[in-house]
């Protein structure tokens, strides 16, 4: 068995065909087929189910995969190990990260590191909380940005406490005028997050023991904040999501203050590989920076 053919099957099972396998190691389509069937060959069973549509998981295959992700990531960290003695910094880094903070900070945290360490690539998978915490637990990315309560078997640094607004059309007038109570969300109608992406607000009327209503849903902090603005709702939205948006929608904050707090998740923090090690330093760096020209101390 051959790192070459685990690197085969991981980009198939990812990527969901053979063609796209391909296209992503720079191989032929019969190249990646060959060395998929010589694994499965050595296995003796079959890790796909081929149909028109493209592959999917047998069971087998579905068992094996977070162990072979492991074994590349070993494989890694001795390269950038090896590197590293030879006064190279080399390798590759994966993160997975939710709306929020791709929008707002990761074009500058990949900028600054590029700046330090050019020979290192940076790769970022997108998504919503429960995505960002599986992606960790299955060794598909190195470093995950995650929210408290933090899920078993992770590894967490605090770095954020981010304060939770809400945002209104701009002809509502709330009961106060300079800001919200959770209570008040009570008597409008709130647009909500789809299932996965909206675990602030859920634990926000969660702990104030409310329920509210909701005729919309959104995935993306862009749509919530267009629908918000149309008139359709209020919605509660972390105030990073508004950073880098411009909008017409008012911002409340609440009283008393809620908050969420961020953090920077993995397996583990000893093992990282060199260039997972030296992102997790820089992220923790930068945002304290940013916390403290805000006043956030986190």
């Amino acid at each position: 068995m051959s790192l070459s053919a685990y690197e085969v099957f991981v980009a198939i099972a990812e990527r969901g065909s053979f063609a796209a396998a391909a296209h992503q190691l720079n191989l032929s389509p019969s190249a990646v087929s060959h060395a998929l069937a010589s694994f499965e060959q050595e296995l003796g069973f079959a890790l796909f189910v081929r149909n028109r549509s493209g592959v999917r998981l047998t069971s087998g295959g579905e068992a094996l995969l977070p162990t072979v992700r492991e074994v590349l990531q070993c494989n890694e960290k001795l390269e950038q190990q090896a590197s590293k003695l030879l006064g190279l910094e080399a390798g590759t880094v994966r993160i997975g990260a939710f709306s929020s903070v791709s929008v707002a900070w990761m074009p500058k945290i990949i900028r600054s590191f590029a700046d330090l360490y050019p020979n290192i690539q940076v790769s970022i998978e997108q998504g919503g909380y429960d995505d960002v915490v599986e992606w960790i637990t299955k060794s598909k990315v190195d470093l995950g940005f995650v929210t408290l309560p933090a899920a078993p078997g992770l590894e967490v640094t605090p770095l954020y406490a981010d304060p939770l607004v809400c945002i209104a059309p701009p002809s509502f007038a709330p009961k106060n005028k300079a800001y919200m109570t959770v209570a008040e969300l009570t008597e409008h109608n709130v647009v909500l997050q789809g299932e996965g992406y909206g675990k602030e607000t859920q634990q926000l009327l969660a702990t104030h023991k409310i329920s509210i209503k909701s005729s919309a849903r959104a995935i993306d902090d862009a749509a919530i904040i267009a629908i918000v603005e149309s008139g359709l709702g209020l919605s509660v939205v972390p105030q990073l999501a508004l950073l880098n948006y411009r909008s017409s929608v008012q911002v409340f904050p609440f009283y008393p203050a809620e908050s969420r707090a961020i953090m920077l998740g993995s397996l583990s923090h000893e093992g990282l590989a060199p260039a997972a090690k030296a992102m997790h330093k820089h992220i923790v760096k930068s945002v304290a920076t940013w916390s403290k020209e805000s006043g956030n101390r986190g």
